[in-house]
């Protein structure tokens, strides 16, 4: 009859000495399931609460309280990482979400410098008071900034002022309209008002209107060697009806304007004192 094989017995001083290895290999193999992602491959199974990141102790050193060590207790790379929100090594002095501290959080455009949120433009940095707000041109009081008005990039028409965060013309502090700009103390429509035609503060003469910007019998713009007259581009050169000058029309002879040749009108008693010829 065959007897049965004698088990082999291990002596307690043996036993607690393999613990600190089998420990470690232990730790090792919770490490490659937390990295792979895909506990179920090998066995393994997470006892990390949803929202929190379980880590394993890598230092190899004893710890009694198990393998898998909770996000405040895991031992990062970075001294000056924290455990933030369930999420281990955060590095709160580039984290904008936990700058400084877990849980401060910088403002839109700043950034985290060694744990101080900053505004960054044109190549430097500034701290943002309170009232301010981090804009592409640095920290702007939103409040009063006419390039800002209550935020970032919102700027005031010419003219206006920002007051409380909003933009307003003159002491009435309304907002101009659509089309309209702010001229001094209220809002105007340069296309066709007289007292501010084509820009502010620019008036037509007495009864002349304002229309698209110009004041009646206002030229947009002449040629070299010609004259504005009475809303025309003429050469004083040669223009019969503006002859040397805005309005003066050369005489007819026998029924036919004389022309006007360097400003002055050919074979008229005006001109050429005794030779004058006989005018209608």
């Amino acid at each position: 009859m065959t007897q049965p094989a004698a088990r082999t017995s291990w002596p307690l001083f043996q036993l607690v000495a393999l613990l600190p290895q089998l420990r470690r290999a232990a730790a090792g193999l919770a490490f490659l399931c937390m990295l792979s992602g895909t506990l179920a491959l090998v066995g393994c199974q997470s006892t990390a609460k949803p929202g929190t990141s379980a880590a394993v102790d890598m230092s190899g050193g004893d710890n009694d309280s198990g393998m898998m060590l909770s996000c405040e207790n895991m031992k990062c790379q970075n001294p000056d990482s924290k455990c933030c929100d369930g999420e281990p090594c955060v590095d709160v002095l580039t984290n904008t979400a936990h700058c400084g501290a877990c849980g401060k959080t910088c403002r839109s455009r700043e950034v985290c410098n060694n744990g101080n949120c900053a505004c960054r433009s044109n190549g430097s940095e500034a701290t943002c008071a309170t009232d301010q707000l981090c804009c592409s041109d640095g920290c702007r009081q939103v409040m009063t900034d006419v390039r800002n008005c209550g935020g970032c990039n919102l700027p005031c028409k010419m003219g206006e002022s920002c007051q409380g965060g909003k933009c307003s013309c003159g002491p009435s502090g309304i907002a101009c309209r659509s089309g309209q700009i702010c001229c001094g103390t209220g809002c105007s429509d340069l296309q066709n008002d007289p007292a501010n035609c084509g820009v502010c503060g620019k008036a037509c003469a007495a009864g002349k209107a304002c229309k698209n910007g110009l004041c009646e019998g206002e030229c947009v713009s002449c040629a070299m060697g010609e004259t504005c007259c009475n809303g025309a581009c003429v050469n004083l050169l040669n223009d019969n009806k503006n002859c040397g000058m805005c309005g003066k029309v050369c005489p007819l002879v026998f029924g036919v304007p004389l022309p006007c040749i360097l400003t002055i009108c050919a074979f008229s008693g005006q001109d050429m004192g005794d030779m004058s010829m006989p005018t209608d």
